[in-house]
């Protein structure tokens, strides 16, 4: 009898691209699978049937990334969505269970804990030349699915046809993956990211202990850590993110103050994709300083800060060509900043700032490929309170993070449940809490979070909320800022 999901996923075995690790391209050859036809027995009976299934695995974990990150950027405050077909009402933000988007994104993941559960429990176990690498590698990605679906919404069915779970129990199944993927790992780039998993997952839980002692090892082992996410031009998937952030139309545009990170994946040649870095040893850095600044500790925040700035200095940046960004002037609904001498105040009453806004009509910009950030020493050394330790940490966040798909869970929303999920599941049932997403009270509305005043004439850009300034009035939320 076939197999539903080989019948499915027949395509996926096509040439796939592996998910690198910095510091060894450990790029799987391509493998193709030749009759579209296989029943269960038959593929499991193929040679090296199970790096062919995880090759097939890492080839999802690229497309739930890409659709991860693309929508979730757009609930945020990081992007507009300005001249797409992609969701018109994410950016307001209104998020329900009938939007397509909130589908793909929970069968994107749901697949990918699919694939990674099959090839852990069926198929490794009929292969003799799998080894502990490959068995912690599918370990990782089923991880990556359960974080996904604990960062992005308010709770997910854990199985097929399963009874819903809240997102704190799909972290905590990650953190089982990924505590499981590190054990079983003799690849010590492999166990450097495992670790860095574990932090990311336990800060959203908001184990500060857990996160803590998770950042300072990754940081002993890997003080530079980056795990890149690479995809194939050829065979894909393409990077979706890139694609909207460099057309000559206008697709997604960031905020004012943001301009200068973008674009972060920029168009290098045809045969070329720019990665996501989806793990990187900045995030260690920002969880140290977070920590230490739950703990009345403002100076050892600092020192982890200009740590983390000193790494932010390092990080490679390019010279690219993007004279096609017109900010707006080709069809798009906004007209965006478009020249270097734009003045940006992040808020009504706040001062203006230089620097922020590019010049993009002639010549080449920097592009930060990996991070950046506004933020410099000077600003690190004026902080004298916790809150505004706070709020330079969520502003580094908000640019490190930039288009890597992190923003919506830092300001605390998530996505519903499905309808198309309620309707085939009968473990679900309309009405629910989980069918109603998690927009927290303090987020403004109407593109209150995208939204700015822009005068021509005198140069000015003043957005109409500074969303870091707000969540750290908000730090009391049960749905931001996880130590406090």
């Amino acid at each position: 009898m076939r197999h539903a999901i080989l019948m499915r996923m027949s395509r996926l075995m096509a040439p796939a691209v592996a998910v690198l690790v910095i510091g060894g391209c450990n790029a799987f050859t391509p493998t193709e699978v030749r009759n579209p036809n296989l029943t269960d027995e038959d593929f499991l009976r193929t040679p090296a049937a199970g790096v062919t299934w995880l090759r097939g695995t890492q080839r999802q974990f690229l497309i739930t990334l890409n659709t991860v990150v693309q929508n979730s950027e757009i609930v945020s405050d990081n992007y507009f969505n300005n001249y797409t077909t992609n969701n018109q009402q994410f950016d307001q933000p209104v998020v329900t269970y009938l939007d397509p988007e909130v589908t793909s994104i929970q069968n994107s993941i749901a697949r990918l804990r699919y694939m990674a559960t099959f090839g852990l429990d069926s198929v490794f176990p009929r292969d003799p030349l799998v080894t502990a690498n490959d068995k912690a590698e599918m370990n990782f990605l089923r991880g990556m699915a359960n974080l996904f679906a604990g960062e992005m919404y308010v709770a997910l069915p854990g199985s097929g046809n399963g009874e819903v779970l809240p997102w704190q129990t799909h972290v905590q199944n990650a953190i089982t993956d990924f505590t499981q993927a590190r054990t079983l790992s003799t690849d010590a780039a492999a166990k450097n990211g495992y670790t860095l998993a574990l932090a990311r997952a336990y800060y959203r839980l908001g184990n500060k202990a857990k996160a803590t002692e998770e950042s300072q090892t990754l940081l002993t082992a890997s003080p530079q850590f980056i795990r890149n996410a690479t995809f194939d031009p050829t065979n894909g998937p393409t990077n979706a993110m890139q694609g909207v952030l460099t057309s000559s139309v206008n697709n997604f545009q960031p905020l004012p103050r943001l301009d200068f990170l973008d674009p972060k994946y920029p168009n290098r040649s045809a045969t070329t994709q720019s990665p996501i870095a989806f793990l990187k040893s900045e995030e260690a850095y920002l969880i140290l300083a977070e920590a230490a600044l739950s703990d009345n500790n403002i100076a050892g925040a600092k020192d982890r800060l200009n740590q983390l700035l000193t790494l932010v200095s390092a990080r490679p940046t390019e010279q690219v060509d993007s004279r096609t960004q017109q900010r707006g002037r080709a069809g798009g609904k906004v007209i965006y900043p478009n020249t270097a001498d734009t003045r940006v105040a992040f808020a009504p009453g706040q001062p203006f700032v230089d620097g922020l806004v590019l010049t993009r009509s002639t010549g080449t910009v920097k592009a930060y490929t990996v991070s950046g950030t506004s933020v410099n020493a000077a600003r690190i050394a004026a902080i004298t309170t916790v809150d505004d330790g706070l709020y330079v940490v969520y502003l580094m966040r908000q640019e490190i993070f930039l288009a890597e798909g992190r923003r919506m869970a830092d300001l605390g929303i998530r996505m519903p449940v499905a309808q198309t999920e309620i309707i085939a599941n009968p473990n679900t049932r309309d009405g629910e809490a989980y069918t109603k997403a998690t927009i927290p009270s303090f987020i403004p509305l109407a593109l209150g979070m995208d939204g700015f005043t822009y005068d021509q004439t005198a140069k000015t850009v003043i957005m109409k909320n500074d969303m870091n300034r707000i969540l750290v009035q908000n730090k009391a939320s049960a749905d931001v800022l996880p130590f406090n």
